[in-house]
């Protein structure tokens, strides 16, 4: 035992908090994509639209109930009593193994637990809803009483009805069903409004790419969303991967009390890096500048690049990326933020292709954007007189199959005086912007390019 807590220092074998991530990754995956359990807890496979994603083995009785144990701590209770359901079934056929170093377990005290947790969770689900990013729950009760209750009769159709896109101030239950949907693929927008959007070839602003101009796919026209493919070699790739992999610690969260927390809303590991860290981040950061006109600059006019790996159900919940919007947050007493402004453009690189899952959700803007190896996604959080956009509400959702890479470049207002439109807003108006529904202050318009 003392040899392998040795070893433990050198090779990195997995700790107990390790392998509770993975079993509430893998509740939050089904809680997502909605898998078939049987496959998983008495084959060990995951499959999805047809495609058939093998384990290592099978799970045994004891894996599958601790799996949706772990996931029914974490509040995932809808697809944490279902594993433990399908684990039950599992017992009722084999009987309950357990590993040598843990007591026998009495298949009647599994039934015992399933019975417990049902009761939690039409609690959970009567008092708090079925679903916000902290907690998840099936849409109906268990117990046959409580669902005769008005509010859980025909529960998805009342979902449906209320889809609702262009609407920031959505309630949060609301908004996560709409990101969970479009996480799965779904397209809630209007064929007419699917019908504008366009690909098209932009030669950059400074004219060097009008003899190879780049191919920029338009994914919503309110807010402006824009993918442009083959911006990133794969040269530039493996040289930022290279660089960033020794530096990945645990990703935190940022904003009111939650400031350098750690917690399954955003699950991913993240690495900073300035052009001086690796010459590929350099010649992206000129590039930037040429072809969208934007001063990108680390430390003086944008931040560091952000570099993100997302593994086996990494994600993070719907967020917006401006940091000074909401006027009692904390980042109003950064000074670097003071100096710089706040996060006017979002620059994402994908440095990986994702087997399945990983999208980029725009849960008000109905907008999905796929992964695509050496591609940039761009939007705007800020418009042309220095106010914000509500639309461009996002999330990354959950990693299915393979590992997401990606890299954010997070150009700052103040750098771009020489380049873009002065703020024509109070300082008043804009701390006060985000409470103003529908934002009624906009008057600035908003950007369109490239």
């Amino acid at each position: 035992l003392n040899k392998i807590l040795r070893r433990r220092n050198t090779t990195f074998l997995p700790l107990e908090t390790d392998l509770d991530g993975i079993a509430r990754g893998i509740v939050r995956l089904h809680d997502y994509y909605r898998f078939n359990l049987t496959d998983l807890v008495q084959e060990g496979a995951i499959v999805v639209d047809g495609a058939r994603h093998e384990t290592v083995g099978d799970l045994s009785v004891w894996d599958a109930f601790k799996i949706g144990v772990k996931g029914m701590n974490a509040l995932i209770l809808g697809s944490g009593i279902q594993i433990l359901d399908e684990a039950l079934a599992k017992a009722d056929l084999e009987g309950v193994s357990t590993p040598a170093f843990v007591e026998r377990l009495d298949i009647q005290v599994l039934r015992n637990l399933v019975k417990t947790g049902k009761t939690v969770h039409d609690q959970k689900l009567d008092q708090w809803g079925d679903r916000t990013h902290t907690h998840s729950t099936n849409l109906v009760p268990y117990n046959k009483n409580l669902a005769k209750k008005k509010k859980f009769k025909r529960a998805r159709e009342r979902k449906e009805r209320k889809i609702e896109l262009g609407n920031p101030n959505l309630p949060v239950e609301q908004k996560v069903y709409q990101f969970m949907e479009m996480c799965r693929g779904r397209e809630l927008r209007s064929p007419a409004v699917i019908s504008k959007l366009l690909c098209k070839y932009f030669p950059g602003h400074d004219g060097r790419f009008a003899i190879s101009p780049l191919k920029v796919e338009v994914v919503s026209n309110r807010p402006y969303i824009v993918v442009i493919y083959d911006f990133i070699s794969e040269e530039e790739i493996s040289e930022v991967i290279r660089a960033a992999s020794p530096r990945l610690r645990r990703s935190e969260m940022l904003g009111n009390g939650v400031d350098g927390a750690v917690n399954d809303q955003r699950v991913s590991e993240t690495a900073w890096l300035s052009e001086s860290d690796s010459p590929p981040l350099l010649t992206i950061s000129q590039r930037i500048e040429n072809y969208l006109n934007l001063d990108a600059m680390s430390t003086s006019s944008s931040e560091l690049y952000q570099v993100v790996n997302y593994g086996l159900a990494g994600q993070y919940t719907t967020h917006n990326d401006a940091v000074m919007a909401d006027k009692k947050s904390i980042q109003q007493r950064e000074v670097f933020n003071r100096q710089a402004g706040d996060r006017m453009t979002t620059i994402m690189g994908y440095l990986s292709d994702v087997s399945a899952g990983g999208y980029t959700v725009f849960p008000v803007a109905g907008a999905v954007v796929r992964p695509v190896r050496g591609s940039l996604v761009i939007w705007w959080n800020m418009d042309r007189a220095g106010g914000y956009d509500s639309l461009v509400e996002h999330g990354g959702c959950p990693v299915l199959v393979g590992s997401k890479w990606i890299t954010n470049k997070w150009i700052r207002s103040n750098g771009q005086m020489l380049r873009r439109p002065c703020p024509a807003y109070s300082r008043r108006e804009i701390r006060n912007f985000r409470d103003q529904k529908m934002q009624k202050l906009q008057r600035g318009g908003f950007f369109h390019d490239p």
